[in-house]
């Protein structure tokens, strides 16, 4: 009964993300396709200069967390979003606890 519930849950959960990755690709391609070749070639490392000379940093901070059975592999570009994975990781791992001692 539980069981079921888990692996549809979980496969439901799968096809979510497959989803959502393709979607996310499909947008950022047609969101480049839009701009002018101008502002979408020439960028390195998040730095983008237009016509006028004016460049601009894009901060990106990135972070997650590999699940390999009840061993998380935490990730993070700086203190913070590593600490964020932490937290996830601790929920995860407490989660899987939990059904594990359930079942």
């Amino acid at each position: 009964m539980i069981g079921d519930i888990l692996v549809y849950g979980g496969m439901a959960l799968i096809g979510l993300g497959i989803f959502l990755i393709v979607r996310g690709i499909r947008e950022q391609h047609a969101f480049h396709k839009k701009q002018p070749l101008s502002q979408t070639s020439g960028g390195v490392n998040g730095v983008h200069t237009g016509d006028e000379g004016n460049s601009s940093r894009i901060d990106v901070r990135s972070g997650g967390v590999i699940m390999v059975g009840p061993l998380p592999i935490i990730f993070g570009s700086d203190s913070n979003t590593s600490k964020k994975a932490m937290v996830l990781a601790i929920i995860l791992v407490l989660i899987y606890l939990l059904v594990v001692i359930l079942v």
